[in-house]
């Protein structure tokens, strides 16, 4: 499950590689790969590095809104 796809769609649009990402959190690839699906959360710091080193442009919680989110959000419609 891809629990931030913004991000996750940046990163392959931009051709991001998680290795490069991990170096630059100072995390190694499997807590960023367990970051990405939501299974650890992202500590203020890393949003911070991922934003400011790859994704300039991009205003943080478009970046990184969960999938999960617009579930949360909208309720039961019946």
């Amino acid at each position: 499950m891809v629990c931030y796809p913004v991000l996750v769609g940046e990163m392959a649009k931009r051709e991001v590689q998680k290795k490069e990402m991990a170096k630059r959190m100072g995390v190694c690839y499997r807590a960023l790969n367990n970051k990405l699906s939501g299974k650890a959360p992202f500590t203020w710091p890393e949003v911070c590095i991922i934003n400011s080193t790859f994704f300039p442009d991009m205003e943080k919680d478009v970046l990184f809104a969960r999938a999960d989110q617009d579930n949360a959000q909208g309720g039961n419609t019946t």
